[in-house]
């Protein structure tokens, strides 16, 4: 993904605006404000005040993370790229309403870590462009949030791997042009269209669309479905003889049902027609890379990627007050393999928030990973670890999404 593609069209906008326009900046106090909180709209509705023009909003997040992992082998923990690691995160937030319906979003991550792969480095996490014709419509350039899933994996499979696997970030990041409709206020549904570019060539790399709705009871659907291409450039470390490209169908779904003191749901999603890496196979701390699951088939590609989790998202301090400190308990279990007898991953997401302040919070993740498999005779029959992930996060000002 080019970065300076989108720090070009960031900036570019962002001077034809400004340039002639009254700015005011805005590092207010928000005495609601948790920093504990999940909250983003991206494709349903707009995150900063459309009533509030050039007024840009500030908010930082200071983060210490700590990630250890351990496994039931020696080898298995060594053929990670890192075991453990202390890493210093600081995300910048910059909002803004401009004139003319358009609405700007960035999030400026620098990270400064002991993982051997870099001592420092910035990362653009979110940049993008909005314009919308009323209420219901808009448009969304850049590289966009997206969130309409209760699960940690949103987009996970239909929106490839780009964020499918970050642990404790909600939101699904990918460069994208997308058309956003809501009719949300009505009672009907929300929907969007986008088009994902491959950079360096410069080409068409996926066309993608889902649906959300919500009810009055509770309940909550969301689909997606996509077509990817695949390049040569890309596939050849896994498929020597892949020759050109190709193209695959990608799929998710999911139903929840959420009320005020929490949330449970379902969720399923896989390839058609695919060959190429397991999805979910990729992350730095995910033990099924190692192992490198290759899908050399397109006529298994149902059964060896069908994914189905589910899980529970319990919010304890708008139940009981004297539970104020602890402000989200969740859990969740994805299976991998589920419809083939090659391998079989079961990956548990287990964490919780601890407000020590409404704007630091303690956060904790559980990983678990169980994995049998017999495709790769040279390696272990089975493999069993756990990663543990700890945070401590102070955020200050006005950030207009929390998902980090």
């Amino acid at each position: 993904m080019d970065r300076r593609f989108i720090i070009t069209v960031f900036f570019a906008v962002w001077a034809v605006w400004s340039g002639a326009q009254e700015v005011k900046f805005s590092l207010g106090n928000d005495s609601t404000f948790n920093a504990a909180d999940d909250y983003a709209q991206t494709s349903e509705g707009f995150d900063v005040d459309i009533n509030q023009v050039n007024v840009i909003n500030l908010g930082i997040q200071v983060a210490q993370d700590v990630g250890v992992a351990n496994a039931n082998r020696d080898e298995v923990v060594e053929a990670l790229n890192t075991r453990s690691y202390y890493r210093q995160r600081v995300d910048l937030t910059v909002t803004s309403a401009l004139p003319e319906r358009t609405n700007v979003y960035s999030i400026i991550t620098f990270l400064n870590d002991n993982s051997g792969t870099s001592s420092a480095m910035v990362t653009i996490s979110n940049l993008e462009v909005e314009h919308f014709f009323n209420n219901n419509f808009k448009f969304r350039l850049g590289r966009l949030a997206n969130s309409v899933s209760e699960s940690q994996f949103f987009g996970r499979m239909a929106l490839e791997e780009t964020s499918a696997h970050v642990f404790g970030r909600k939101l699904f990041i990918n460069d994208a042009l997308e058309f956003d409709g809501s009719f949300k206020k009505k009672g009907g549904p929300s929907f969007f269209v986008g088009l994902k570019p491959q950079f360096k060539p410069f080409n068409l790399k996926s066309v993608y669309a889902g649906i959300h709705q919500s009810f009055k009871s509770g309940m909550q659907l969301h689909g997606i479905f996509s077509l990817n291409r695949q390049f040569e450039s890309d596939m050849k470390k896994y498929i020597p003889d892949f020759k050109g490209k190709d193209v695959y169908f990608a799929y998710e779904a999911e139903a929840a049902y959420k009320r005020r003191g929490g949330t449970v749901f379902l969720n399923v999603g896989g390839n058609v027609g695919y060959t190429g890496l397991l999805p979910h196979a990729s992350g730095r701390f995910d033990f099924l890379n190692q192992l490198t699951p290759v899908v050399s088939r397109k006529g298994d590609s149902f059964k060896e990627t069908f994914t189905p989790s589910g899980g529970f998202r319990v919010y304890p301090a708008k139940i009981a007050p004297s539970l104020k400190f602890l402000p989200q308990v969740g859990l969740e279990a994805e299976v991998q393999g589920a419809l083939t007898d090659r391998f079989t991953a079961l990956n548990v997401c287990a964490y919780c928030k601890v407000n020590i302040t409404r704007r630091m919070v303690l956060t904790y993740y559980c990983t678990p990973q169980f994995i049998w498999q017999d495709f790769k005779p040279d390696k272990p029959s089975y493999i069993g670890g756990v990663v543990n992930y700890l945070r401590l996060s102070v955020t200050v000002g006005k950030p207009t999404r929390m998902f980090l």
